[in-house]
């Protein structure tokens, strides 16, 4: 007697349990994929962030470093004007970090520099204004450039070494040195002990137009969604009397 042989294969049940089981994995790592790429996309602008910002607190770091105020004023006809004005969400000084970038340029390592948070397409933005070329007018002119977008918060203070305190603002201009009458030369230079007498009398009345040790910088900036960072720094500034010599 010849035995049927049976052909082994699927039923209908098995192979709709098999697809399922395939559709719900397939899902499962387009998910991980969806979900790593996110994350990627996340980070990625997380470090364009705080790459931004830290090469903008370098940046102010950087000049406020090598702010300075001069003595050298002509009292007939002021040519230029040094000044450092400081407040809490804006800075202008005079500073000494200045770099040619042109050859034959008229122009030397002495400039002015001033940051302060404007309103642009992008949302609020530090800018960065510097005039090459110093003159009695700092507030006006020079190139504007901005160093980063999207920030929420802007805060500067200013240590003050006699106070043992931080201040919000702090106020040094030479011209007001000059109108008082500490600025500028006090005497003809008559004999070497006098010229020395007059600069040590002259350098005690300037202690008034010293700048600040340090310039403290505080920076949040927000991401499109809605997550701040914070970001912070101190300058220490190198030239704080008045150069008088």
């Amino acid at each position: 007697m010849r035995m049927r042989r049976t052909i082994a294969g699927f039923t209908l049940l098995e192979v709709l349990v098999a697809v399922g089981l395939l559709a719900f994995v397939s899902l499962l790592m387009v998910q991980a994929i969806r979900l790593s790429f996110r994350a990627r996309e996340e980070i990625s602008r997380v470090e364009e962030l705080n790459h931004a910002a830290q090469v903008a607190l370098r940046r102010m770091a950087s000049d406020i470093s090598m702010a300075y105020l001069s003595n050298h004023v002509n009292q007939q006809e002021p040519a230029t004007a040094t000044i450092f004005q400081g407040r809490q969400d804006s800075l202008l000084f005079s500073y000494l970090g200045h770099e040619r970038r042109r050859r034959g340029a008229r122009e030397s390592d002495q400039g002015i520099v001033e940051y302060r948070l404007e309103r642009t397409a992008e949302g609020r933005a530090l800018i960065r204004r510097e005039k090459a070329t110093p003159d009695a007018e700092p507030e006006r002119g020079g190139i504007r450039e901005t160093l980063v977008t999207g920030v929420k918060d802007f805060r500067l203070a200013y240590w003050d070494d006699k106070a043992e305190d931080w201040k919000d603002e702090w106020k040094a201009v030479m011209e007001d040195a000059l109108r008082s009458g500490s600025a500028g030369t006090l005497s003809p230079v008559l004999v070497p002990a006098g010229s020395a007498m007059m600069k040590a009398a002259q350098d005690k009345l300037l202690e008034d137009f010293k700048l600040p040790s340090r310039v403290y910088v505080r920076m949040v900036l927000q991401d499109s969604d809605g997550n701040e960072f914070p970001f912070e720094t101190q300058a220490r500034v190198q030239l704080r009397f008045p150069l008088n010599f």
